[in-house]
């Protein structure tokens, strides 16, 4: 199956090497959007401090992009609901902020790092497990983290023919990217000054993230920093646990606010004719499958960029993708494509084979192309939750092959009950006589 193929490529990969509606006002808007980058506790959650309460946070490969940090927030919450399933202590995900991803090519000056309510529901996540912002820890806390556990994969992960689960704490390289400064390890912590650590243990680490809890719990510390986190593998991916940590991922309200605008004015599309039903509590939320839902268009997710290189036996060429897209047209009876693209916005560079003038001049498309105060207000990460919304509502989507953008786009259509035909769907590569189908992965209740 593509899509566990790829999954569990991208597991073994990440372990074995570095890889609505529109608010009443534009006035009253922009002053909701201004507090969604405001690193203090604008959501007015109210934070315990007592002598059992404990504190995890996390960081990532330098490397990884946005999605992927999603799925790993999924395993890091899972982990917190693990250990709190102990009733030893009260765990609470700090969030770690978010730095400027490489995808994230605008030049506004929009100020690094950004707090996770820019992008995604604070109080949703907070359904699930107790979480907050790293800013707000350090506002009551201080900056001082107790302990960083840093993990790296074992050498050869299937030592002796087979993945054996283990962690084993090892001595930290005398190169480290946390180096021990007057008693107190210092390096980068997600771009934020006067940070430092007061402990630092290093270890080698291969399977899920019930193989870190004793060497959570047994520790001393208030705060640990859990840093390679993406080493750590899913404990029940596909399971209940999985899509309830899935499902309280809800995306920030302007930026669904955004989305929503968009399609009425270019679709016509809203919740009500499209048959989308939404609630204010995911955890009440539970669609039936219906094949008339979504709004009359047909959106296409086509990744370019470094997957001209990287993946180049996985997409088609425009040429080829204009057949398959004016065929899925044709086949749904429909007169519309929003696309969601990387490929280059103009010829400046002379990559053709990356332009969305060409696709313009043989196909219907609409793109959601941001004003520079939207791209400055709502960020790339913003605009590129935007594009997956849109996407998302769309009667018939497309994706791309082994793009981790994509398979958040089949999850969410996953949530909001599309058949799975309407969804699972993916260019083929100029090459292939046959088109697979990506795996669905039917949500757990």
């Amino acid at each position: 199956m593509p899509y566990l193929s790829r999954y569990l490529q991208l597991l073994m990969v990440s372990i074995a090497v570095i890889s609505g509606q529109q608010l009443a006002n534009d006035g009253q808007h922009e002053q909701h959007l201004s507090s969604a980058f405001s690193p203090s506790n604008a959501d007015n959650i109210q934070f315990s401090s007592t002598t059992t309460d404990r504190y995890l946070l996390y960081d990532v490969n330098d490397g990884e992009g946005f999605n992927l940090r999603r799925d790993v927030y999924i395993r890091m919450a899972n982990l917190v609901v693990q250990l709190n399933r102990r009733q030893q202590h009260r765990w609470t995900l700090v969030l770690p902020p978010w730095k400027k991803m490489y995808h994230w090519r605008s030049t506004h000056d929009q100020q690094f790092p950004l707090p996770w309510k820019a992008f995604f529901d604070i109080q949703s996540l907070n359904k699930l497990i107790p979480v907050m912002e790293y800013q707000d820890y350090i506002n009551q806390f201080g900056p001082i983290i107790d302990e960083i556990i840093h993990l790296q994969p074992f050498p050869d992960p299937f030592q002796g023919g087979s993945f054996v689960e283990k962690v084993e704490q090892v001595s930290c390289p005398i190169i480290h990217k946390y180096q021990l400064v007057n008693g107190q390890y210092v390096g980068y912590f997600f771009g934020l000054k006067n940070v430092a650590a007061r402990k630092l243990r290093c270890m080698l680490a291969q399977g899920a993230t019930s193989i870190i809890t004793s060497q959570l719990v047994d520790s001393n510390a208030r705060l640990i920093l859990l840093d390679r986190a993406e080493n750590l593998l899913h404990d029940a991916f596909g399971q209940v646990d999985y899509w309830n940590a899935r499902r309280s991922l809800v995306f920030a309200k302007h930026l669904r606010d955004e989305g929503n605008q968009y399609r009425l004015e270019t679709f016509n599309s809203t919740d009500d004719q499209d048959n989308i039903i939404r609630h204010s509590d995911w955890r009440s939320l539970k669609p039936k499958r219906r094949k008339k839902r979504g709004g009359n268009y047909l959106a296409v997710h086509l990744r370019r960029r470094d997957f001209l290189q990287g993946h180049r036996n996985d997409i088609p060429s425009l040429e080829d993708a204009v057949i398959q897209i004016k065929a899925a047209l044709k086949k749904n009876v429909l007169d519309k494509v929003f696309l969601a693209t990387d490929a280059e916005r103009s010829g400046h560079n002379n990559r053709s084979n990356g332009k969305i003038a060409t696709l313009k001049s043989q196909l219907p498309i609409y793109v959601y192309e941001a004003k520079p105060e939207k791209v400055k207000l709502f960020g790339d990460g913003g605009i590129a939750i935007i594009d997956q919304w849109i996407c998302s509502h769309a009667k018939y989507f497309i994706g791309t092959k082994e793009s981790t953008f994509s398979f958040r786009i089949y999850e969410e259509r996953e949530l909001m009950g599309f058949k799975s035909k309407m969804t699972y769907n993916q260019l083929c590569n100029n090459h292939e006589s046959n088109c697979e189908r990506p795996s669905r992965w039917k949500v757990v209740y």
